[in-house]
Order: C-alpha cells, then structure tokens, then sequence
C-alpha cells in the first residue's frame, strides 16, 4: 500500500488546459491554462485533496539521472512555465517539507491525515528507522485508526498481516502488534 500520493504530467491540445493524472490510488485531473506556473499546479493540487495548511507539503520529482530534485529545486518550478515542464513527462510526487513540532497545533484534521500517511511510508520504506518497540507500538495504533477496538469474536490471529509496519516484517511483530492493540479503547 502506497500512502505518498505520485502523479504525472501529460499535455493535451484540448484547449488551453494541461491535465493531471494520479496512477497509484486515483486518476486525478487538474485543469490549468498552458501558461499557469508551478506554484498553480501545487495548489491545484491541495485544493484537490481539500488541503488549508499547505506549508508543511511540497512537490518533488526525480531529474533525468532518477535523483530526487529537493524542495528547494522544485520551488525554483513555482515561477516557470507549466509547459517547460511538460518538455520531459515528469512524475511528481505530493510529500512533506517536514514535520510541524507539535502536530496537536495543526487545525485541519486532513493535514494530520497526511503527516501521518507520509509518516507510515517513511517507516515501512526505511527512510525513517525505528526500534521494535516503536514499530509495534505505531503499528497498534494504525490498527486502532484502521480497525477500531480489538474484538476476539471479528479478528482471527492473523488480522493485521495485511498491514505493513516495517522494512522487514516479522511475525514477531505481528504478535506485539496485536498483544497492544487489545490494550487500546
């Protein structure tokens, strides 16, 4: 399960619009005029996914030798024309810049959302490394948000295999995994 939300750029004559496609979870498509800069398409897209704080998020692409261009690049995007992008089919993928220090701080409930998928896919891609007992832990409350509270008549002993909480899943953390989720209300 992928939580980082990518999508690509294609061109189209239809007009004077560019449309946007999300290949992973959902096709999505923005309509922008051909002269629209990037900072345009970034907020197309929060305005597509309902999103109010965007200073926390940005957009990043990989160059033509699959470096990943960092933020600070991708901002450089932001006064260039939408179409010089479009000269190389880019994907761009939706991330965080990075993470507020105190997330109770933040009002909308979505920007919560998604510090917390783009947090899981840190975790489980091995980017962010954490002990066991942080990943079992993390992982009782993603089957918490996901599930709800542990009921022994719904949820046989291998209920949360379909989840992924680490690089390396183990059965071993399966088990912490469920032993803390039982202890959740």
């Amino acid at each position: 399960m992928c939580y980082v939300i990518y999508f690509s750029i294609y061109y189209t004559e239809n007009q004077d619009d560019l449309n946007f496609y999300c290949p992973i979870k959902e096709t999505m498509m923005l309509l922008l005029k051909k002269r629209s800069r990037g900072q345009v398409l970034f907020d197309k897209v929060c305005e597509h996914l309902n999103l109010l704080e965007k200073d926390y998020f940005g957009l990043t692409y990989r160059d033509t030798e699959n470096q990943k261009v960092s933020y600070k690049m991708v901002i450089c995007l932001w006064h260039v024309d939408v179409r010089a992008l479009l000269r190389h089919p880019q994907t761009f993928a939706f991330n965080v810049k990075f993470y507020p220090p105190d997330p109770a701080q933040l009002s909308e409930d979505i920007t919560r959302y998604y510090l917390c998928l783009q947090l899981r896919d840190d975790i489980v891609s091995g980017r962010l490394p954490c002990s066991f007992v942080t990943l079992a832990l993390l992982g009782s409350y993603t089957v918490q948000s996901e599930l709800g509270d542990y009921d022994p008549d719904e949820y046989g002993s291998d209920y949360v295999s379909e989840f992924r909480f680490a690089p390396n899943h183990t059965k071993e953390l399966e088990d912490k995994v469920i032993e803390l989720h039982k202890s959740h209300r």
